[in-house]
């Protein structure tokens, strides 16, 4: 588990870059799954779960990570696919969480009323590991996000060409902003021919462009992730009219309401 506070430690470069060349060996993603049509549901299933039981949004990447490897080599009955996301979840937790966090089988077996053995999650949990030999730690968006969070307003932009004296508020709106874009990207498959810190990146880009910074991507930025903004330009723009695409359906529902 990467900690929190490494962002500011001495070797917050070193760090990144390590994570860089875990990324490096991800396998190849080749959405072969035939049961693709199912994931958006799974991922929101979790996502909700995650939610219900105060587990981090890295434990959520990683479990969606796990799920999509896995998933992408196999065909998995439809009976178990509750099991593997759970099993998914559970696994990235003992990995992300501390230990009193880690949610036990049974709180998770609740959600899908018990119809589980314990067993089950145990030869589960067991074929991910022996699948990814044993090796789960697998670097998600995530683990990129404190480290360019921490450097994506140190140019002082202006909003709205006027130079800000107190940015607390603005790098509230960026946090929220870059967990919004992070979060539409594990609910399209699409993400995953992007690398995780190419993500970030663009999640940071997209949150620039959202509250209205200029320059959207920064010198400083492109050194940091080692990303030029024609890099990170399409995966930025897919989050974009993503989120157009909210705020159309969000001004839908309030006038059918109104």
């Amino acid at each position: 588990m990467v900690e929190k506070d490494w962002k500011q430690s001495s070797l917050a470069v070193d760090i990144n870059q390590v994570l860089r060349d875990k990324e490096a060996r991800l396998p190849n993603f080749m959405a072969a799954s035939p049961q693709l049509k199912v994931r958006r549901f799974l991922v929101d299933w979790l996502a909700i779960i995650c939610e219900k039981i105060d587990s981090s949004h890295g434990v959520l990447h990683l479990a969606v990570c796990y799920m999509d490897f896995f998933m992408d080599k196999f065909i998995i009955q439809e009976s178990q696919l509750h099991l593997l996301a759970l099993s998914c979840m559970l696994l990235a937790a003992k990995f992300e969480e501390n230990e009193d966090k880690i949610p036990t089988i049974a709180t998770l077996n609740k959600f899908v009323n018990d119809i589980f053995k314990q067993a089950e999650y145990h030869q589960m949990e067991l074929l991910l590991l022996n699948f990814f030999k044993w090796n789960i730690d697998l670097p998600t968006p995530v683990h990129f996000m404190e480290y360019y969070l921490a450097r994506a307003l140190m140019d002082l932009d202006g909003e709205n060409g006027i130079v800000l004296v107190d940015t607390s508020r603005i790098t509230t709106y960026m946090r929220k902003y870059v967990h919004y874009f992070l979060e539409i990207s594990l609910q399209d498959h699409i993400f995953l021919s992007f690398a995780p810190s190419l993500i970030t990146s663009s999640a940071i880009a997209a949150s620039r462009i959202c509250l209205k910074l200029s320059p959207s991507w920064t010198t400083h930025l492109e050194k940091v992730t080692n990303y030029s903004w024609e890099k990170i330009a399409p995966c930025t723009e897919i989050m974009l009219k993503a989120h157009e695409a909210d705020k159309k359906a969000q001004q839908k529902n309030k006038n059918a309401k109104g």
